[in-house]
């Protein structure tokens, strides 16, 4: 019976799955990267300002159940990005486990050093930059309520608070989104050893870290398990060379699973009154649905004229990502007194104005920037540089040698 069952699920994976062009691989992964960073933007909206129940929770059954519904089914939505990033960035990361092994150590040290001066050090610069800029605010006016959204209490951080809120040692910096390229960044230095599991054991290793990631073990010294496991998927993927293209229909079956798991999980307040430990773990397990689901949305999006041109933007996702922290909750702060009245309505539309404002005003800034600053935008960035006009080919060789964050 098992045999069987087995048979099938492998036939209909083989028949919904087929490889992809490198041309449109690229735009996939080009579109990816302004997408998922765009749905990071709008799951980082957090709270409405006038309601101190958290969106993770799942929606109010008491108050604004609409907007509170709105607001949590579209963070929960979104909490594939993370997984999705981090397997794109593995895949591309061990795009060298196709080289004779004798380049793997040359390879391998290239690609580290690269991540250090795309991810970590452009980390630093705007923590540094945002911890000047509060500080100064802090000095003029000690109470601007912009203080309360941050994760340092600058009324008695000392020497220790500040290097975490620039550095982030052990502790989310002041612009939390790096949260994500710390535990990235701290992923690839440890890509050695996820290199040596590939080769010798790489389903036992996967397996471990599934593992760790069911459990929500942070192993000590990451901020969350999701990144090394979904960038080690990405690097199995890899190494085994499956093919990456998901079939129309598997895709519409997957986002009508995803949507329908999103809305249980945001409605589940009506079922549990706090979260629990099996709910959590579920609210994990969505996760590998959302990240079949979108990719396969992607792969669709991109072969068309929209997807095409939205692709286009993918060189500043990682200004988006960097810049729109704490610029959000400034955003939502000035926008929150201009409210006619507060109702749901006015709730759902002061969260898409702040969305939409914020990611304008980024990548407004990050246009000008690399326009007229080339060399500041060149660090703000990472070293990515926007290309404008590229043939197939050299799109091709671009994206597929830069990680999607990295």
């Amino acid at each position: 019976m098992w045999a069987e069952l087995s048979k099938g699920v492998r036939r209909y994976v083989m028949h919904h799955v087929s490889a992809m062009s490198p041309d449109h691989l690229s735009r996939t992964i080009d579109l990816s990267r302004i997408a998922l960073i765009v749905g990071l933007v709008f799951l980082h909206y957090g709270m409405y300002p006038n309601f101190r129940e958290s969106p993770f929770r799942g929606m109010s059954v008491n108050d604004h159940e609409v907007a509170t519904f709105i607001n949590s089914f579209l963070l929960f939505f979104f909490f594939s990005v993370v997984p999705l990033l981090s397997m794109v960035s593995g895949w591309l990361f061990f795009s060298f486990l196709k080289e004779p092994d004798g380049d793997v150590a040359a390879s391998m040290s290239k690609r580290i050093r690269r991540r250090c001066s795309s991810l970590y050090v452009p980390l630093i610069v705007w923590n540094s930059f945002f911890v000047a800029l509060l500080i100064m605010l802090f000095v003029v006016v000690p109470e601007h309520p912009l203080f309360r959204e941050l994760n340092v209490e600058f009324k008695t951080a000392g020497f220790w608070e500040f290097f975490n809120a620039i550095f982030a040692f052990n502790h989310h910096p002041l612009a939390f989104q790096f949260w994500f390229v710390r535990d990235l960044f701290l992923t690839v230095l440890l890509s050695p050893a996820i290199w040596l599991a590939l080769r010798r054991a790489p389903y036992l290793g996967a397996l471990a870290l599934l593992v760790v990631w069911m459990a929500n073990y942070n192993l000590e010294i990451f901020f969350r398990p999701d990144v090394p496991f979904f960038f080690y998927m990405g690097g199995l993927i890899r190494s085994k060379r499956f093919d990456l293209g998901i079939s129309g229909r598997a895709t519409l079956v997957l986002i009508a699973i995803y949507v329908s798991v999103v809305a249980l999980r945001t409605m589940a307040p009506y079922i549990v009154d706090e979260a629990t430990p099996v709910l959590g773990l579920l609210t994990r397990l969505m996760r590998l649905i959302g990240v079949l689901a979108c990719w396969g949305a992607f792969i669709h999006v991109a072969r068309t004229a929209l997807g095409t041109k939205l692709a286009k933007w993918g060189s500043l996702a990682f200004f988006l990502h960097a810049a729109h922290f704490p610029l959000m909750a400034e955003i939502k702060l000035l926008l929150w007194d201009l409210l006619p009245q507060v109702n749901d309505f006015w709730m759902v539309t002061h969260y898409l104005v702040s969305v939409l404002t914020t990611i304008t005003l980024a990548l407004g800034v990050g246009l000008l920037l690399s326009k007229y600053q080339q060399k500041l935008f060149a660090v703000l960035n990472g070293g990515r540089e926007i290309v404008t006009e590229r043939s197939i080919a050299k799109q091709t060789g671009v994206s597929l040698q830069t990680s999607n964050l990295g």
